[in-house]
Parts: C-alpha cells; sequence; structure tokens
C-alpha cells in the first residue's frame, strides 16, 4: 500500500499531513492542532468514513 496523502486524528479529526509511513504503517506522526502523538490514533479519510458510516 502506497503511503496516503494525509491521515486524520481522531481526537480532534484534523488532516495531518506530516508523518513517517513504512512496510503500511505509521512510523512517527504529530497532529500540529491537538499535540496527538499516539500513531494508534490516526486513521485514513476512508476509514473514518466507514467508521462513521457512509451515508451515499
Amino acid at each position: 500500500m502506497a503511503a496516503p496523502e494525509y491521515l486524520i486524528c481522531l481526537e480532534c479529526e484534523t488532516p495531518c499531513y506530516s508523518f513517517e509511513w513504512e512496510n503500511d504503517k505509521i512510523t512517527e506522526i504529530l497532529c500540529e492542532v491537538c499535540g496527538n502523538e499516539e500513531s494508534d490514533s490516526f486513521i485514513t479519510e476512508e476509514d473514518l468514513e466507514a467508521l462513521h458510516g457512509d451515508p451515499g
């Protein structure tokens, strides 16, 4: 899987564009809005849509 363009912070739902991606997972990330650094707390836009349910 290619690295996504951005990941979404689950703490504040802010798109984060600065991160390190290796072997299909996050190796380093920082949400510049809320300060979250926990890689397990970030998901792709597609995963967020699936989490909230796709209305369309």
